[in-house]
């Protein structure tokens, strides 16, 4: 343990904590069936597919979710699910993974790719929450008019994860202001540690 004890933990945890992704089942299946398994880049190309085919079915998902008011406890979980481990997955594999260290290699096409996944990881992270304000956690919150809207958790979440007052949605519970502490937290983790790491970082020009 020439490290130290907690960096050999969290090094443990977080190079293992992927094993726990839906994404690394979609990019397992999808490399297994489809890719040549004698080609490298065969390989890189069937596993972002199926990185893009995930984002879109989460994104979907959420979005079915919120816009018919489906809502049960397996749902709430299965959204903390996803709002957490979009938060890992992007930092272990844009901050964490040896590569990402190291983006002299970086090519132009992989560097923006990087930036639209920053992107919408932020956008997904807001998506859940306006979900979770909407549905599940609704009594915590004061809705103008008393009439909860899809519209207005949307704002509202977009609104609280840069610190900017919306007013026609407040917390009214302990619980209510945990949640958009929670957001803040994770906004911020977002739009400074990993944007800071997440801008252009090559000297390639292919």
């Amino acid at each position: 343990m020439q490290n130290g004890i907690i960096y050999t933990i969290l090094k443990f945890a977080f190079d293992n904590l992927k094993y726990l992704s839906l994404v690394e089942l979609f990019k397992f299946v999808f490399v297994k069936i489809f890719s040549d398994s004698t080609s490298l880049l065969s390989k890189v190309k069937f596993s972002r597919l199926a990185v893009d085919t995930f984002i879109i079915l989460k994104w979907t998902l959420v979005i079915i979710l919120l816009r018919y008011s489906i809502n049960n406890p397996f749902l709430t979980f299965l959204i903390w699910y996803l709002l957490l481990t979009n938060i890992y997955t992007y930092f272990y594999y844009h901050i964490w993974k040896t590569e990402s260290l190291n983006p002299d290699n970086f090519s132009i096409d992989r560097v923006r790719r990087r930036f639209i996944t920053l992107l919408l990881s932020i956008g997904f992270s807001n998506l859940c929450f306006a979900y979770l304000y909407r549905l599940p956690y609704v009594a915590e919150f004061k809705w103008s008019n008393d009439t909860p809207l899809n519209i207005k958790s949307l704002w509202f979440s977009y609104a609280n994860s840069i610190t900017a007052d919306y007013e026609y949605v407040k917390p009214i519970t302990e619980l209510g202001i945990n949640l958009t502490i929670t957001q803040l937290i994770i906004s911020f983790i977002f739009l400074t540690i990993i944007l800071a790491k997440s801008i252009p970082q090559t000297s390639s020009t292919t």
